[in-house]
């Protein structure tokens, strides 16, 4: 079978959020923010990576319920990939995301987000992150279902009048299949263009992993409600160097 690829971006958010954690599309790295109380969203992207040729598909729905939970937001779903020369695999994530200070204009916020993710067998050594999908080099195919928790915590930072948001994370997965713990690290950029238009930068990656860059631009359709994305990621990689494109949706009611 053909492994998959080192870090991938997600997608989610996160957990989630996170996803798949699943930052806000189209981030990797997520941000100390939180879905309105009472409010819903829906992430849902296609990634399209080349050097080691796969398609991903994420459909992560997320809840705010309101009141005494106000500050949490839950994630749940996954994503199917397709993979060329290989077997076709999924990842369903469950996330809690806790906000811990909201992010103010020219403050801080913090956050942290807990999750498990569900691989099926013959998933080979694939782990979902809060930083994407990682192939866990010279690990063996699992013959049984697999849950692997993970957190992610999570700083964000405005500046110049929220011009410019910053994001920070650092975080761990466990991988039960080898009982071995990888880290993760991510920082982005979001970047106002126009009241509608956002541009957004970020690095991000795993333990013993080269990092993954990743750029692009988010356009508020309708504002508040509807969001469209698009990003270009680039990941210097062996065998093959990797590249990818993705197109995602974030809607909000």
């Amino acid at each position: 079978m053909t492994r998959l690829p080192a870090a991938q971006a997600l997608a989610i958010l996160a957990l989630v959020a996170p996803c798949a954690a699943f930052a806000a599309r189209p981030f990797n790295t997520d941000d100390a923010r939180v879905v309105d109380p009472g409010g819903n969203q829906i992430e849902a992207y296609v990634k399209d990576q080349h050097g080691s040729r796969q398609t991903e598909y994420w459909f992560l729905p997320a809840k705010n319920f309101g009141g005494a939970l106000d500050r949490f937001e839950f994630t749940l779903g996954g994503n199917y990939t397709q993979i060329q020369g290989g077997s076709d695999t999924n990842v369903v994530v469950g996330q809690v995301k806790a906000l811990l200070k909201p992010l103010e204009t020219n403050g801080i916020g913090f956050a942290l987000s807990v999750g498990v993710a569900r691989l099926k067998p013959g998933a080979e050594t694939v782990v979902s992150t809060p930083e994407g999908l990682v192939d866990v080099s010279g690990g063996t195919t699992s013959n049984t279902v697999r849950y692997n928790p993970y957190f992610n915590a999570i700083s964000s930072v405005s500046v110049l009048d929220d011009a410019v948001v910053f994001h920070f994370n650092a975080g761990a997965t466990r991988e039960n299949a080898e009982k071995r713990t990888i880290g993760n690290w991510g920082v982005g950029a979001e970047i106002g263009i126009t009241g509608r238009v956002f541009g957004i930068a970020e690095g991000y990656g795993v333990s013993e992993q080269k990092p993954a860059y990743q750029v692009g631009i988010r356009y508020w359709a309708i504002p508040g409600n509807l969001q469209v994305d698009a990003t270009y990621g680039y990941q210097h990689s062996s065998p093959d160097n990797l590249s990818w494109i993705s197109v995602g949706v974030r809607i909000l009611w």
